[in-house]
């Protein structure tokens, strides 16, 4: 069965994680998220250049007990100035810039990885969500892996079609690697900023 997490408070831009563990303070050299996008011509991989994260790990088992993972539509990059504009417009970044996933519950498969279990908040329209994480941990370091498919009909977006022979796959397939290092709470907890996360991947990936 699986086990369910701790409710989590989420604000704009500081995520307070109500648990009884350790936060994760991500490291932004090591952590990357891409998106694999497939077209009938053109297909890519962008990558997401800025998020936050909140994450919050019982030490002594180095399970999760809750995490949230936000992130603007527009920190999005292609490659290509052009298509992240047209990108932004169909799915209509100025009214839904934010794309919120909330865990809910972790679910131990075999072979070393769980079922993650969750609410995921796109195009202003939330649904349920799973995928399968592997999460490692060795003293205070901390690596979750995973593979997350998302259907963007779901979430009430058109199909891509031009000249009616030209489709790009509702189908989004995102890679994320995120590492980090417990953080000391008592060391940390009178520092500003909450137990969230900012990464900006401009500042390099690993």
């Amino acid at each position: 069965m699986p086990t369910k997490l701790k409710s989590i408070l989420w604000f704009p831009l500081m995520a307070v994680a109500v648990a009884n563990g350790s936060p994760v303070s991500l490291d932004m050299t090591r952590s990357g998220v891409e998106i694999a996008v497939k077209a009938t011509i053109d297909s890519f991989v962008a990558q997401l250049q800025d998020y936050d994260a909140s994450v919050t790990v019982a030490p002594q088992t180095g399970q999760i007990e809750a995490a949230v993972f936000r992130f603007d539509f527009a920190s999005i990059k292609t490659g290509n100035a052009n298509r992240d504009r047209d990108m932004n417009e169909w799915q209509q970044t100025n009214r839904f810039p934010d794309v919120v996933f909330t865990l809910t519950a972790l679910e131990p498969m075999i072979g070393g990885k769980s079922l993650a279990h969750g609410q995921l908040r796109f195009h202003g329209v939330e649904r349920p969500i799973n995928f399968l994480i592997t999460i490692e941990s060795n003293n205070e370091i901390i690596t979750m892996d995973g593979d997350v498919t998302i259907d963007t009909r779901d979430h009430g977006l058109p199909v891509i079609k031009k000249y009616f022979i030209l489709m790009v796959d509702p189908i989004l397939r995102l890679h994320f690697h995120l590492q980090g290092k417990l953080v000391d709470t008592q060391r940390s907890s009178n520092s500003p900023g909450g137990t969230s996360s900012r990464v900006n991947a401009q500042a390099g990936n690993g």
